[in-house]
């Protein structure tokens, strides 16, 4: 049976008329067609205009991306769960964006993976001082070097005698980790096998020479009065 719909936009509540195409919003409770949400092109020309971007911050926590985004309106949307999506240079986030204002927020994503790129650990070498102290050479990929840098672990913490960046903390903490495991292994390698324990030999005197093997018997065998070091019945 054929059936109309009016086509009525589901944010502004006006009826409007289609061109070339329909815009709707994704809505996984529809059961039919007509409980489609569908907006009209003022609505979505609107939506575009507000979706200008001035600035946006991403922070990485816990293997956790997030994204926080100023408008040109000055409407902030903080701390929003997003994924880069390389294929097609956009970033995917928990709030409903146009396509341009992806793009664009996915240049901004890769000057942030650029900058955290070069903060990381590129080379960490270790050295026990003189005072017993432990000290690292650093050099980050992004060409920093911070020498001679002393720290010492405090209450399960590791603290440096100088003001280093937090990526250059959190760096040093994963390389000294790996530096320890690294010297246990060492040291459990190079430390001699533990000798297999073996049995004392029994004394000539002890043999047992088979002559009998009643409960009487003090020559051997297998009696309750049997000298026999192992024990006997």
């Amino acid at each position: 049976m054929i059936r109309t719909l009016s086509l009525t936009c589901s944010r502004c509540g006006k009826v409007f008329s289609a061109q070339v195409h329909l815009y709707y919003q994704d809505d996984f409770t529809a059961q039919s067609f007509k409980d489609i949400k569908l907006v009209c092109d003022d609505c979505i020309r609107a939506w575009k205009e507000k979706w200008q971007i001035a600035h946006a911050e991403f922070h990485e926590e816990n293997y956790v991306l997030t994204v926080t985004i100023t408008l040109k309106d000055g409407t902030v949307y903080k701390n929003m769960d997003c994924t880069p999506m390389d294929d097609t240079e956009s970033v995917i986030t928990g709030e409903d964006i146009p396509p341009e204002a992806q793009h664009a927020l996915y240049n901004y994503y890769v000057t942030f993976a650029q900058k955290r790129e070069s903060q990381q650990i590129k080379d960490c070498f270790f050295t026990k001082e003189e005072d017993g102290k432990m000290s690292a050479d650093i050099t980050t990929v992004g060409g920093e070097r911070y020498d001679k840098l002393v720290f010492y672990v405090e209450d399960g913490y590791l603290k440096t005698e100088q003001d280093v960046p937090d990526y250059v903390m959190d760096g040093l903490v994963i390389a000294y980790k790996s530096y320890l495991a690294q010297e246990e292994m060492l040291s459990t390698a190079s430390q001699p096998a533990p000798r297999m324990p073996q049995r004392k030999p029994m004394p000539e005197s002890q043999w047992n020479t088979g002559e009998g093997y009643g409960s009487g018997n003090t020559t051997g065998g297998f009696g309750h009065r049997n000298r026999n070091p192992f024990g006997g019945f």
